[in-house]
C-alpha cells in the first residue's frame, strides 16, 4: 500500500521557558503522529539562517519527517516567551515578525500540495499576509478528494472573522475545542446552535470535531452527532501535543478506511498515551 501524503502547514516555534528552549508548532507536532502512523509527513514553515532554526530543522530531519518544504528566512526563527512565574498561571507571548510570518509559496510546495492525502492547518500562522495567501493557495492545490483539516487552534488574539471563514469555505473537517467553539460562534454571528450553523453556512464541511478537555469529544457529520467518547482518566504529566496527536491519529484512520467511530475511538486511546509523557514529540511504536 503507498504511503499517504500528509502536510501540516504554518508556524514552527521553540517555547522559551527560563533558559529552556522547547521545539513545536502545531503543524509539526501534527506530521510527527502522522509519521508514526505510517504516512509521509512534510513540514510546510519557514525558520530563520539562525542556530534554532538550524537546530530545528535538524531535530525534525532526524524525526524522519520531511523538512524540504522548510524555508530560511532572512527573519528570526519563531520564539514563543513563555512566563511561568506565577504558578498555574503561565503567560505567553508568541513573538512577531519571525520567519512562518513570510512564508513564501514555493513551487514544490505546490507539487506535494497537489498530491497530498491530508492538509492540515490552523489559524496563527496566518497572522500575516503573506503567510495566509501562501496556506491558502496550498489548500486550494490540494487534490479534490484529500481532507482538508482546519484544526482552528485559537492563539491569543491572532484571528479574525476573515482568517476563520476563509479557511472554514475550504475545509472539509473542522477541529475545536470547548472555547474556540462560542469563540468563533460569536465571531462569525452565527445563530441558534452553533455545529448546526457551521454546517449550514459552510457547505464544503464534512466533519466537526469538538474537543471537550478531559471530559469527551464528540464528532458530527450533517446528520448530527455520530461519535461520543468521554475522555479516559490518566495520570497526566503534559497535554502538549495532544489534541495534534489527536488530529492525526483521525484523520490517519479515515484514510486507511476506519468508520469515524472507529478512527475517533483510536484517537481518544492515542491522545490519552501522549498526556501521560511529559514533551509533544512522543513516539507511538
Amino acid at each position: 500500500m503507498d504511503k499517504k501524503i500528509i502536510l501540516g502547514i504554518g508556524e514552527i516555534v521553540w517555547d522559551h521557558i527560563g533558559s529552556r528552549y522547547c521545539l513545536g508548532g502545531a503543524p509539526y507536532n501534527f506530521a510527527h503522529f502522522a509519521k508514526e502512523l505510517g504516512g509521509d509527513a512534510y513540514v510546510v514553515s519557514a525558520v530563520g539562517r539562525d542556530e534554532l532554526g538550524r537546530k530545528a530543522v535538524r531535530m525534525i530531519k532526524k524525526d524522519n519527517v520531511y523538512t524540504d518544504l522548510i524555508q530560511k528566512s532572512l527573519l528570526p526563527t519563531g520564539v514563543v516567551e513563555v512566563d511561568s512565574s506565577v504558578k498555574n498561571d503561565p503567560k505567553y507571548n508568541i513573538v512577531e515578525n519571525v520567519a512562518w510570518d513570510a512564508i513564501a509559496l514555493d513551487p514544490k510546495a505546490l507539487e506535494i500540495a497537489g498530491k497530498a492525502d491530508v492538509v492540515c492547518w490552523g489559524a496563527l500562522a496566518q497572522r500575516s499576509s503573506l503567510s495566509k495567501n501562501s496556506i491558502l493557495a496550498l489548500v486550494d492545490a490540494a487534490p479534490k478528494k484529500a481532507l482538508k483539516v482546519f484544526d482552528i487552534n485559537i492563539r491569543q488574539h491572532y484571528y479574525s472573522s476573515r482568517i476563520i471563514s476563509c479557511s472554514l469555505q475550504r475545509a472539509n473537517i473542522l477541529k475545536l475545542n470547548q472555547a474556540e467553539l462560542p469563540l468563533i460562534a460569536s465571531v462569525l454571528k452565527l445563530e441558534g446552535d452553533p455545529v448546526e450553523a457551521l454546517f449550514k453556512r459552510y457547505r464544503g464541511l464534512q466533519l466537526i470535531v469538538y474537543t471537550c478537555g478531559e471530559v469527551c469529544s464528540r464528532i458530527y457529520d450533517r446528520l448530527g452527532m455520530v461519535s461520543e467518547i468521554r475522555t479516559p482518566k490518566v495520570k497526566v504529566k503534559d497535554t502538549v501535543g495532544a489534541g495534534d496527536s489527536f488530529t492525526a491519529t483521525l484523520v490517519s484512520g479515515i484514510l486507511n478506511g476506519m468508520s469515524v467511530p472507529e478512527a475517533h475511538a483510536k484517537a481518544v486511546m492515542v491522545s490519552a498515551e501522549v498526556c501521560k509523557s511529559r514533551g509533544a514529540i512522543v513516539s507511538l511504536q
